[in-house]
């Protein structure tokens, strides 16, 4: 397909300014030992003009028209400092310089990438992509899905009518199922069930209360874990704001939807607080119901120069008309709005705490030790089924409630450092980090379809411990080559109870238990080399690691199948151009190489009803990203293109792996006026798909199996800002699927799942 406006947009994008200059301001920006600092980013106020220093840390901006000027200098590693009134004469010269001094710590919480992303991308040795506050804004997303499926080298995959209560996010031709190969965090802290044991993600973080998105698929992940195998996701809430404001948020639109949040926050005398309130309902584009409540808090103390606390609680709860069964051929050409089970009920509830001190022991280094819990019930009552010839589906007036209850807790010690070993100038990221975990199981069967008691069928808990140890280097060769090496050391114990389960088909009680454990080491090395002022280059390796999950590594008789941890290679090597300001460019080539991937038997969608050990897999393929803006215009274009994802030995040796789209194609496009105004629209391709681990074309009459259609999915929004005395009035509209395209998203769980329909929301937004 061609994009005859694009291309035209983006050739208007580059288009430098016409004028003679008025005056040029030059500076340095330096570290505490006075050394240049490459790659920070400064900004001048007024005007917003932004500029990144060169190699000894120098900036020069000419065409500044006379009058005076605030200078603020930011990089990765640091806290901003701020030059205030700094005077440019007509056709004179100014200089300045802004020395930093204090290791970044403007919040609690830990970044992947950080907060100025323009002088971390240069430094970070692999792919990184950062979703900014702004573009969340613009778009207004339903979900997290539909932001995520825009990042290159993501694939996702709808399987709920309730909107984007589920993630199920493949990395790079990995299967999407519930993110099993995904790390996900909420301000550097773990949100699946439980991080090592049960790492699904039947809660996600409403994607209405964050501020931005990062995701890390490079060498840099060996700091986090587990589950790296795929890379890092990150959602960043927002921080207590430096003096008090609040925003109101409405959304009403079709299906029923209505979404209203509230936050307030400020700061005073070294304390700061954020409260943020969401309810979110509706009756889901194919009559699933759904309500969710969502509270954080969020308190930081400064409780001298060298020490801060922040804390942070959390409560979401969920009641949802979720289910697995999908529909068959003929449903689905018949109505796909249709829900056969209605009575299916989800019901999510998670309480969170953390506790966070930074310890500044010297002006260049601060030691963050973090304590968190979280405690997640699941239960689900799902109506029994059973199939009959062809796409034959009878209801029996019974049910199976699938209770579930998970309790983590976790404490993690980081050191960061800035050094200057041997001379050069290097940071340090090291730590140690504890997490104990416990699941308790439930199935108890239901005697009508809508019982949440009955016979207690089957009872486990399961219990584990984990200890890992990281340190990553960074060194600065030279203001141009940056290589970090990092180890990360993971050892894990855990053990199934089995305290009741059918036998001969009647539930009896049992006292079966096993343990075992697994231990691994994760090296990873990354380089990064400014080749000239607009390009950099970068490549790495590092292991991906996912431990078992322990209902698959020990069967219900007690045996350990010593199942071995999965493992990868991951390698990357790309390249970041900005070409000129407002114009960004990266292209990365990637391969992973699984040595064992371990496919489970899960009702969710795996490919599979019983445990399959995968044997090697193998996936490569190339990221492609344009990125332009100028003037209040801005146009990304994405393409990930995965020739390779296939089983490289084994039963299925040869054949293209589930849900991996060859080619996945994004673009986005807006425009923000000065006087408020603002349009956007994106779009998203997925390629076709296969959905089984025998590449099988033809569609089952149960809706199961078969090749899926590739579709388009194209939003639009359009919003004004104005303000009024002291609140600023923002009311919006936006459409999602503009063109209505009905597509089949997924055939798992249990049948055809169809993609999300036009939906037309408006509503305001009020800031005071």
């Amino acid at each position: 397909m061609r994009f005859p406006a694009l291309s035209c947009l983006l050739s208007f994008l580059v288009v430098s300014d016409l004028g003679a200059a008025s005056g040029v301001l030059r500076g340095r920006v330096t570290d505490p030992n006075h050394r240049g600092v490459p790659r920070a980013q400064v900004r001048i106020e007024p005007g917003g003009r932004l500029t990144i220093t060169g190699d000894n840390g120098e900036f020069e901006v000419s065409g500044l028209p006379a009058g005076e000027y605030t200078l603020t200098a930011e990089e990765r590693n640091f806290e901003p400092v701020t030059v205030s009134v700094l005077r440019v004469e007509a056709g004179g010269v100014a200089s300045a310089t802004l020395g930093v001094v204090q290791l970044k710590a403007t919040h609690m919480q830990v970044d992947v990438i950080g907060t100025n992303p323009e002088a971390a991308l240069q430094e970070i040795p692999g792919s990184a992509y950062l979703v900014e506050y702004q573009d969340l804004a613009a778009s207004r997303p339903a979900d997290a899905n539909e932001v995520l499926r825009q990042a290159p080298g993501v694939h996702v995959r709808e399987d709920s009518g309730p909107v984007g209560m589920r993630l199920n996010i493949g990395i790079r031709g990995l299967n999407p199922d519930r993110s099993r190969t995904l790390l996900v965090l909420e301000d550097g802290l773990p949100v699946a069930l439980a991080p090592y044991g049960e790492p699904e993600m039947y809660y996600s973080p409403p994607i209405d209360r964050m501020r931005r998105i990062e995701i890390l698929k490079g060498s840099g992940s060996i700091l986090h874990g587990p589950q790296t195998i795929g890379g890092v996701l990150n959602f960043i809430t927002p921080d207590p704001p430096p003096r008090q404001e609040g925003t109101l948020d409405l959304t009403g639109g079709q299906y029923g939807l209505f979404t209203g949040q509230a936050s307030y926050g400020g700061s005073r005398d070294g304390t700061g607080w954020y409260l943020s309130a969401l309810r979110k309902q509706g009756d889901g584009w194919r009559d699933f119901r759904f309500g969710i409540q969502d509270l954080i808090a969020k308190f930081n103390f400064t409780l001298s120069e060298r020490n801060r606390l922040g804390v942070k609680l959390g409560f979401y709860d969920e009641n949802s008309n979720s289910t697995y069964l999908g529909l068959t051929e003929a449903m689905y050409r018949a109505d796909p709005a249709q829900n056969p089970v209605s009575d299916d009920l989800l019901r999510v509830r998670r309480y969170s705490a953390s506790l966070t001190e930074q310890f500044f022991p010297i002006p260049r280094a601060v030691l963050a030790t973090t304590l968190f819990a979280y405690t997640t019930t699941r239960n689900w009552r799902r109506q029994d089924f059973s199939r009959g010839a062809g796409d034959a589906l009878y209801l029996r007036d019974s049910s199976g409630n699938n209770n579930r209850e998970f309790d983590v807790a976790g404490a993690e010690s980081r050191l960061s450092l800035e050094h200057s070993l041997f001379g050069l100038r290097q940071r340090l990221d090291t730590g140690v980090r504890y997490v104990y975990e416990q699941h308790r199981d439930r199935r108890i069967d239901g005697a009508t379809r809508t019982l949440l008691s009955g016979v207690l069928r089957e009872d486990e808990v399961r219990d584990g411990k984990a200890v890992s140890g990281f340190v990553q280097n960074r060194i600065f060769f030279s203001s141009r080559l940056v290589v970090s090496p990092g180890l990360r050391i993971e050892t894990y114990e855990y053990t199934r109870h089995i305290l009741r389960q059918p036998v001969n088909g009647t539930p009896s009680d049992a006292n079966i238990r096993r343990g075992d454990s697994v231990w691994k080491p994760i090296p990873g090395l990354g380089v990064s080399y400014l080749a000239a002022s607009p390009l950099t280059l970068f490549a790495g390796v590092h292991r991906g690691f996912a431990p078992p999950r322990i209902k698959d590594a020990i069967t219900r008789a007690g045996v350990s199948l010593q199942l071995d941890a999965e493992l990868s290679w991951n390698y990357e090597a790309g390249a970041r151009f900005h070409l000129v300001r407002g114009l960004r460019a990266e292209g990365t080539w990637f391969a992973t190489d699984f040595q064992n991937q371990i496919v489970p038997a899960a009702v969710s969608g795996g490919a599979t009803t019983t445990l399959v050990n995968g044997g090697r897999t193998l996936h490569r393929g190339v990221e492609l990203l344009l990125s332009a803006t100028r003037k209040g215009l801005y146009v990304d274009v994405r393409h990930t293109w995965i020739p390779t994802a296939r089983f490289s030995s084994g039963v299925n040796e040869g054949f293209r792996l589930p849900y991996a789209p060859e080619n996945a194609f994004g673009v986005r496009a807006g425009w923000r006026h000065r006087s408020g105004f603002a349009l956007h629209i994106d779009g998203t391709r997925a390629g076709r798909q296969f959905t089984d681990n025998r590449q099988t074309v033809p569609g089952s009459a149960d809706g199961t199996v078969g090749l899926l259609d590739g579709y388009w999915v194209w939003n639009a929004s359009a919003g004004h800002e104005f303000q009024r005395e002291r609140v600023t009035v923002s009311p919006f509209v936006t459409t999602k699927n503009l063109a209505d395209e009905r597509y089949i998203s997924s055939r798992a769980p249990q049948g055809i799942q169809p993609g999300m329909f036009r939906q037309v929301t408006g509503g305001v937004k009020l800031r005071f």
